[in-house]
């Protein structure tokens, strides 16, 4: 289904969000998706959209608060191949945090990057499920009447 956004850049309408810019040929990438998501009529009516395009075509920078753009991330979520996951030093670091105090800090950090960051959510799972495993084990044997 073909959706009107507006350019970010130059006001022109295109056919969707994700589209090329027929006036100026700007394609927003990254964060810039964000942005142009919330300039579309995913999150806009006809009247919203005829207005931001005023705004924008009168020189003023779009800047949106921090709370549509949080709206727009859960609207859009993080495609897995775009997510770099996490680096060797977190990875480390979850690991050290999931042994030596509790994998409860990697089943919180699981769920939070589920939509956010969702490559980096699995390699927390992958790290947190068997240290769970574990340390359930071990529970289990230290209650254990003897």
């Amino acid at each position: 289904m073909s959706t009107r956004a507006v350019c970010v850049r130059c006001g022109g309408l295109r056919s969707s969000f994700e589209a090329i810019c027929p006036s100026c040929g700007h394609r927003p990438d990254g964060e810039g998706l964000l942005i142009a998501w919330l300039l579309s009529e995913h999150n806009l009516d006809e009247t919203g959209i005829e207005r931001v395009q005023l705004r924008i075509r009168d020189g003023e920078a779009i800047r949106p608060s921090a709370r549509m753009l949080d709206k727009a991330r859960r609207a859009l979520g993080t495609h897995f191949s775009t997510d770099a996951g996490l680096s060797g030093v977190e990875h480390a670091g979850l690991l050290a945090v999931n042994l030596l105090l509790t994998p409860l800090v990697g089943w919180v950090l699981f769920a939070w990057w589920r939509t956010a960051r969702p490559r980096a959510a699995l390699q927390a799972l992958r790290l947190t499920l068997p240290v769970t495993v574990l340390f359930t084990v071990l529970v289990l044997y230290l209650m254990s009447p003897r």
